[in-house]
């Protein structure tokens, strides 16, 4: 079934699902207070990931990592390749109902029993992907306005706060030297810049193939600068000790906002939060239904739909014992044992392997062509 999308509407989507989960944390603790600027180092680096699925996209035109990574690495590693693909999409999907069913938990609804949580937020955003990409991403050209100027509001209320923000929080300045930095926030590969890679399953679905490498460069430098300014607000206001310790920085920073009629917006900001969450969650599940119709010749992703949602609660609750352990894990193991080699080496070898399978075909068709000549 085709689908196409504009390329603003691709631009709404990726932005919206970029920041979906990103803007919960506190990004590279590490680097401390000088974890913003890092966030600005690694956008070229997440510019160069981008340009790098795009290269792949632009010799398969017509398909996704799922179709065209048979093509590549032959029928039978190609499709193990993308059943990976499929695995991961749905695992990532079930790790973001987690943190959404523990910011809930935590901020508004202690005594709710997680499963509940975790089913109803899964209907909802599985509902999305139902709906198709066509559908999730008109809904993100509506609201990606919106959600700017909400954001706009809640950091100009938080500044405008008195007693709040401390400026002096962000020194010192470069404590660390660059290359220290820069190894502190390697991880910023993967997430959040990495995650980007889901949507190499909708490139083909832009009805202007040749404006996806600059959409895409655009989202990365728009959602770089915007984490950057997001963990500027952290610091300011939690002080670089709050800012890493506490769950969710975002919600504890703007719990902090006392101007009048702004003040106690949890809630608010709560069902702000889980609106990324919607556009992550089923944007995710969408490209996990999709690669599966494609792997099986299914006519109609949208017949996945329960099966998925399904997959996806039980992930999320049997994922880890407890929501310590589910970051721990989140941080440490899946950023090089699963993010890196799905998000980094896979698409790096497979780049590699068809240029090599190119350069072998045509010195063949050069030396055929001068037999002719003799």
């Amino acid at each position: 079934m085709e689908t196409k999308i504009s390329p603003y509407q691709f631009f709404a989507a990726m932005v919206l699902f970029s920041f979906g989960s990103s803007v919960l944390f506190f990004l590279t603790p590490d680097a401390k207070q000088d974890a913003w600027l890092v966030l600005l180092f690694y956008i070229p680096v997440g510019m160069i990931e981008q340009l790098m699925y795009i290269k792949l996209f632009y010799q398969y035109p017509n398909d996704t990592p799922v179709t065209y990574m048979p093509k590549i690495f032959g029928i039978y590693i190609g499709s193990v390749v993308s059943i990976l693909y499929i695995i991961y999409f749905t695992y990532q999907a079930g790790r973001i109902i987690r943190d959404f069913t523990e910011l809930i938990l935590i901020s508004s609804m202690p005594d709710m029993l997680p499963f509940i949580i975790a089913i109803t937020l899964t209907v909802i955003f599985v509902y999305g992907a139902f709906s198709g990409v066509e559908n999730i991403s008109r809904a993100a050209e509506l609201i990606l306005p919106l959600w700017i100027v909400i954001f706009i509001v809640l950091f100009l209320s938080l500044y405008a706060s008195p007693d709040v923000v401390k400026f002096q929080n962000l020194k010192p300045f470069l404590e660390k030297d660059i290359p220290s930095l820069i190894k502190d926030g390697w991880l910023l590969v993967t997430f959040p810049y990495g995650e980007t890679i889901i949507f190499t399953m909708f490139y083909s679905s832009v009805n202007q193939p040749a404006k996806v490498r600059k959409t895409s460069l655009l989202v990365v430098l728009f959602f770089g600068i915007f984490l950057s300014l997001n963990t500027i607000m952290f610091i300011v206001s939690l002080g670089i000790i709050g800012a890493t310790s506490t769950l969710f920085p975002f919600f504890a920073s703007t719990r902090l906002i006392q101007l009048g009629f702004l003040s106690k917006l949890d809630i608010f900001v709560i069902i702000t939060m889980i609106i990324g969450g919607f556009f992550k969650v089923s944007l995710l599940t969408y490209a996990a239904m999709l690669g599966t119709s494609q792997l099986i010749k299914l006519k109609d992703p949208k017949y996945l739909a329960i099966p998925f949602g399904i997959a996806i609660v039980i992930i999320s609750i049997l994922i880890a014992k407890s929501y310590p352990e589910h970051i721990i894990i989140g941080l440490k193991v899946n950023p090089l044992r699963i993010n890196f080699p799905i998000q980094i080496i896979v698409p790096f070898i497979a780049l590699i392997v068809y240029y090599l399978r190119k350069l072998m075909k045509n010195p063949k068709k050069k030396n055929t062509h001068s037999c002719k000549n003799k």
